[in-house]
C-alpha cells in the first residue's frame, strides 16, 4: 500500500496567507515516506510545471487539483486545470463535466459535515451522485467527533469510500492524517482504487492544544492575509 494525502494548502493559495510553498511541502512529503500528494489551493489550481517537475525529481506523484467552491460549498477536484474549473459555476455543471472526462477526474467532499468554513453540509447528500469519495476530516478529538461520524453514516448508506486527509495550513499540521492505498503510485491507479474502497485511513485524534494552536494563534496571528509565494520567485515560469 502506498501513502496519500491528496488535501492540502501551500503559499500559492491566494486566500491563506501561508507562509511555506509547494517545494517545501513536497520535501516534506518526501522526508515522511508519501507516495503522493495533492496541493488544493482554494480556487485556484496550481500550474507551475517546475513545481511538478521538482516533485516527479524527487519520486513524489503531485496530482493537479484545487479546492472549488458552489455557492459557498466547496468540493475536491482532481487532475483539473484552472481554464476547466472557471467553467464550473454549478453543480450540475460539475455533473455534465464529469460525464465528459469520466474517470478521469477524481471528486472528493471535504469536511462536508464541520460548522465552519464552505462545507457541504445538506448538500453532501443531494449531490451524492457527483461524488467519487468522501473525506474523513482531521479535526476531531478523542471525546468528540460527531461530524465526522455524520459523514461516515451518509458514506456507508450511499456506498461511497472514504479518505483521510490532513487539510494541511501548516507543515506541523502534514504527516498525522493521510490515506493508505492499495495502488501503484499512479495517477490512475489511485482514483480506480479509492473508488473501489481499496483505502486504510490514519487519522489520530487532534488535541485542544492542537486545535488552538491551527484555529486561534495560527489562523488570527500567523498568517499574512493577502500575500502569495511561489516556489520559484526568482525565475520565469513556463
Amino acid at each position: 500500500m502506498i501513502k496519500i494525502d491528496l488535501h492540502m494548502h501551500t503559499g500559492e493559495d491566494p486566500y491563506d496567507g501561508l507562509r511555506y510553498t509547494a517545494v517545501h511541502l513536497i520535501d516534506k512529503a518526501v522526508e515522511l515516506g508519501f507516495a503522493a500528494i495533492a496541493v488544493t489551493l482554494h480556487c485556484k489550481v496550481l500550474e507551475d510545471e517546475r513545481v511538478f517537475d521538482y516533485a516527479r525529481g524527487k519520486g513524489l506523484l503531485l496530482i493537479r487539483a484545487v479546492e472549488w467552491t458552489f455557492h459557498g460549498r466547496d468540493v475536491l477536484l482532481y487532475n483539473i486545470t484552472q481554464r476547466d474549473a472557471d467553467r464550473l459555476q454549478s453543480f450540475d455543471d460539475l455533473r455534465a463535466y464529469r460525464r465528459e472526462r469520466g474517470d478521469d477526474l477524481l471528486v472528493v467532499a471535504p469536511h462536508p459535515w464541520y460548522p465552519a468554513g464552505h462545507s457541504l453540509g445538506p448538500e453532501l447528500v443531494r449531490q451524492i451522485d457527483v461524488l467519487d469519495a468522501i473525506e474523513y476530516a482531521q479535526m476531531h478529538l478523542s471525546w468528540f467527533d460527531r461530524f465526522n461520524q455524520r459523514a461516515l453514516a451518509i458514506a456507508k448508506k450511499h456506498c461511497k469510500p472514504v479518505i483521510a486527509n490532513s487539510d494541511a495550513h501548516n507543515l506541523w499540521m502534514f504527516g498525522r492524517h493521510y490515506t493508505l492505498v492499495e495502488a501503484e503510485p499512479t495517477q490512475a491507479s489511485i482514483f480506480a482504487a479509492i473508488r473501489q474502497g481499496k483505502v486504510q485511513l490514519v487519522s489520530p485524534p487532534v488535541t485542544v492544544r492542537d486545535c488552538f494552536r491551527m484555529l486561534i494563534l495560527e489562523h488570527f496571528f500567523l498568517r499574512k492575509r493577502g500575500k502569495v509565494l511561489t516556489s520559484f520567485a526568482d525565475q520565469p515560469s513556463k
